[in-house]
């Protein structure tokens, strides 16, 4: 009996009463789809309730309902938007574009914030900073929920293309 011992074959092991049998290049797609779709949930589960927490803190909580609304008619451009980009670029290339200006523009905006926590109290804040403080809330709140929507589903628009039989046959196309 020539058993092959490995992580690899370990993981295809544990998997196989739940999942079944893979191949190993099946399976090996199969952990790396895995890998991206739990740091993809794992972001979006971190951002979704500091959306809320920032917002309250820089905007105030009765103006949650008017940010949601907006939030539904902001999508709508940025996703014919993002449609027209995805008709110029592939969909892998925009699976590493994508989470990387979504990263870049967490990365800004956790500087922003860490300066306006360390500058001012937000609730004593003058008139014109109360503004900008208002923007910035709108802005993350927004920011958020675009993640949300354009990340998660080019991921799962990616897992179809790379993993569906159907689409992958020559004699489908």
């Amino acid at each position: 009996m020539n058993k092959r011992f490995g992580i690899l074959p370990f993981f295809q092991w544990l998997c196989r009463w739940n999942f079944g049998d893979f191949k190993r290049e099946e399976f090996k797609k199969f952990l790396r789809m895995g890998l991206i779709f739990s740091l993809i949930i794992g972001v979006y589960w971190t951002l979704r309730p500091l959306k809320d927490a920032i917002f309250i803190q820089f905007v105030g909580k009765f103006q949650l309902p008017f940010a949601k609304t907006i939030s539904v008619l902001a999508l709508l451009p940025l996703v014919m938007f993002y449609t027209k980009l995805l008709e110029k670029t592939s969909r892998e290339k925009m699976l590493v574009i994508l989470p990387a200006f979504y990263g870049i523009v967490i990365l800004g905006f956790s500087l922003l914030m860490s300066q306006v926590q360390a500058s001012c109290d937000v609730l004593a804040a003058p008139p014109l900073y109360s503004i900008a403080l208002r923007s910035l809330g709108y802005f993350w709140y927004l920011f958020v929920e675009s993640f949300g929507s354009l990340v998660v589903a080019l991921f799962w628009a990616f897992a179809a293309d790379t993993t569906d039989p159907i689409m992958q046959r020559e004699d489908f196309l």
